[in-house]
């Protein structure tokens, strides 16, 4: 199974070509607010690289989101015009089970994050676990023990004291993702012993692993219409008219209140939180 798998939810994108058991190449970079214009460039010069072709491929695997409203959005859109043009199986992962995902020798709560902006996060927690098939080979099993939460610092440290108490887990949680130094710091301060924060470079996203956590969907025909495949965005993003280009009257430029002005101010400064 030859498979393409991409992720452009952050600033932080990666893109590989797999098979059940090899990576033919791999490449992560950071690409900045840049995701429509590199990724395609990218991809072609992965396939050149490997001497593939599109046509060659068994499958399409993408990160889904949450994170950037843009990045999420260019990799979705890629993914489905891939899929549908050339007639291949899709899988879409989330961003946050991948994070997760990656972190699968860990033995107790993993809790996946990125920041949502607004002084929020975007997470979810996981638990890992190992089975072995008949062959001896071990496959990692990655559950969801909570729901995909969007919430502020101090309330996600009480989410996962509550789900520690409840799955009763003696070891730590495990914050893995693209966090903020106040954020860890807010977040330690809070739940103290029951966190540890893996360094920031230890949770940089890989495509590789998002081929190895989609290959087994798309062995068990656990595929998406591409279609009806949509980002997770988890909210939308606000919207404000831009003054520029409102109509005009008589040649003069309709006036606009002060306040108007600061809304649309906060508005744009709320959105490029959200691009990271």
């Amino acid at each position: 199974m030859l498979l393409l798998a991409f992720d452009t939810s952050t600033r932080q994108s990666s893109i590989a070509l797999c098979s059940d058991d090899t990576v033919f190449y791999e490449y992560t970079w950071n690409t900045g607010g840049n995701h429509s214009v590199e990724l395609l460039e990218n991809m072609q010069r992965l396939l050149t690289a490997c001497g593939r072709s599109f046509q060659e491929l068994d499958g399409i695997a993408v990160a889904t989101g949450p994170g950037s409203f843009n990045g999420a959005r260019v990799a979705v859109a890629t993914a489905k015009a891939l899929a549908f043009s050339l007639q291949k199986p899709l899988i879409g992962v989330g961003t946050l089970d991948l994070l997760a995902f990656q972190q699968q020798q860990w033995r107790g709560v993993i809790c996946a994050v990125l920041e949502a902006g607004r002084t929020e996060l975007y997470s979810a927690c996981f638990r890992a676990a190992w089975v072995q098939d008949e062959q001896g080979n071990l496959i990692p099993q990655l559950e969801r023990i909570s729901d995909y939460f969007l919430l502020p610092v101090d309330e996600l440290g009480q989410r996962v004291q509550e789900l520690l108490a409840e799955n009763e887990v003696l070891a730590p949680a495990l914050f893995c993702g693209e966090i903020k130094s106040a954020t860890r710091q807010r977040l330690y301060a809070q739940l103290q012993e029951k966190a540890v924060f893996l360094p920031a470079l230890r949770t940089t996203r890989h495509a590789s692993a998002l081929a190895a956590l989609a290959l087994p969907r798309l062995l068990a025909g656990k595929i998406e219409d591409p279609l009806t495949l949509e980002p997770f965005y988890m909210r939308r993003p606000s919207i404000t008219k831009s003054t520029r280009k409102r109509p005009l009257l008589g040649g003069l430029e309709v006036a606009e209140s002060e306040q108007q002005q600061r809304d649309t101010q906060q508005t744009e400064r709320e959105e490029g939180a959200l691009r990271h």
